[in-house]
Formats: structure tokens, sequence, C-alpha cells
């Protein structure tokens, strides 16, 4: 090979690799990050470096007043007294964690209007009266673990883009 062909070839990986960063590259990024924060609703924790556990609900705490409370019917509900952390009757904050590629990268978000005050705990009122502070339960954010996902992967196509067996 001479240093024309060298050349061509360089160029040629060097595109190939420009298609993957601004295609493929953003959604698995997105999808995989997405997948890692909706984990946290099915394990009732977050996973950064370690394994951070959600604090416990009331509703599923027998001496508790707010006992198998269904935030959607203001009543007992037995089925409440077990269900996990943070998934409501819908299911909602979790399936509202979506993400969309943006220039030069990906943007993971929800939309949810409460999914804020779950996510980084702070003061919060019961059915809008009664004021009482929400434990921080991180469903998004920073995470070593994801970021060491998303590396090893990207690091596997870019060798496989690299290689001459595509």
């Amino acid at each position: 090979m001479n240093l024309s062909d060298l050349s061509d070839r360089l160029r040629q990986k060097a595109d190939d690799i420009q298609q993957y960063l601004e295609g493929d590259a953003k959604h698995i990024v997105g999808q995989t990050a997405v997948d890692h924060f909706r984990k946290s609703f099915d394990d009732e924790r977050y996973t950064d470096k370690l394994l951070n556990p959600w604090q416990e609900v009331e509703r599923r705490k027998p001496e508790s007043p707010w006992y198998g409370h269904s935030g959607e019917t203001g009543r007992y509900s037995p089925e409440r007294t077990k269900a996990p952390i943070l998934t409501g009757e819908t299911g909602e904050l979790k399936e509202a964690i979506r993400y969309a590629p943006i220039p030069g990268g990906v943007r993971v978000s929800n939309e949810k209007p409460y999914a804020h005050i779950h996510n980084y705990g702070g003061p919060a009122k019961v059915y809008g009266k009664t004021p009482f502070v929400m434990p921080r339960r991180q469903f998004m954010g920073p995470s070593k673990a994801l970021t060491r996902e998303l590396k090893e992967r990207i690091t596997r196509d870019l060798t496989h883009i690299l290689s001459d067996k595509q």
C-alpha cells in the first residue's frame, strides 16, 4: 500500500467514524441511558458508582397512617401496600424518561412536573396542602456505571470501524 492509498483509507475511516458519532452513537447513548434510568424503578435504587437504595415509602409501612394509601383514589388499597416505590398506579414517571439527539450529543429528560421533586427531594405539599419534605429518590443523573457501560460500547464500536474486518 502506498501513501496515497493509506491517505484515502484514513479519510474513509474518519468519515465512517463521523457518521457513526452523528447517527448510531447518539441512539446507543440515548437508549442505554433511558434503560439505565428506568432500571432504577425496577431496582428501587439508583446505580452510580455504588447502589443507592431509595428510602422506604410510608404507604408500605404498616404503622404509618398512610399505609396502603392510593394517590389516585385517596383511599386504602391493599395493592399499594406492596407496590414498588415511585410507580404510582400508572407507571407514568418511569415511562416519561426519553432521549432526543441534539447537536453534539443527546438530551435525556423526564417532562413530568413531579419528576424533579422525586429525583432531588425537597419541600412539597400533600395534595397541595400539608407541607412535608420529600426524600430524594434519584432515578436520573450522572452515573459512573452508565458512563463505564457507554465507554465500553463506544470503544468496541469504534474499534470495529477502524478494523479491516468491516
